[in-house]
């Protein structure tokens, strides 16, 4: 019994071609990453803060390791994006020094929030044992 041929044309593929939907599957993934690591280092910057302005002011190089702590005009604190409860901010902060020994800190607060408040964060700051704390301004002329 002889076998038709089909006279469709056969599908030539070239030795070098390659997979496309690997390769798009990827880039989904890696879009949805980059997503998701976005919006959760912006976390620290959804207080909603005046920050004073400094002429002095430097960015510094290396931003590696460091949790926002902010304090509204109020006196409330923040770390990260979280609401901290008064009088918890060393105990959280020694919480986080304990898991990430290499922790520090960006102390981010309103221009009308008093010294006081300020000088609480940083007092518990090294109560809990994080030394390496800078504070955030905004660069003026």
């Amino acid at each position: 019994m002889k076998q038709k041929k089909s006279r469709l044309p056969l599908k030539r593929r070239d030795a070098s071609s390659v997979p496309m939907a690997p390769m798009i599957d990827m880039v989904f993934l890696l879009l949805v990453f980059f997503m998701c690591v976005s919006s959760l280092s912006q976390a620290g910057h959804r207080v909603e803060l005046e920050l004073p302005e400094s002429t002095a002011s430097e960015t510094p190089k290396d931003l590696s390791n460091r949790i926002i702590l902010s304090i509204q005009k109020d006196g409330t604190v923040y770390l990260g994006g979280a609401k901290v409860e008064e009088g918890k901010l060393e105990a959280r902060l020694l919480e986080m020094q304990e898991l990430y020994p290499e922790i520090k800190l960006r102390i981010r607060a309103d221009h009308v929030t008093k010294f006081e408040n300020v000088k609480q964060a940083m007092s518990a700051a090294t109560k809990a044992g994080i030394s390496d704390y800078i504070y955030g301004t905004i660069q003026g002329e």
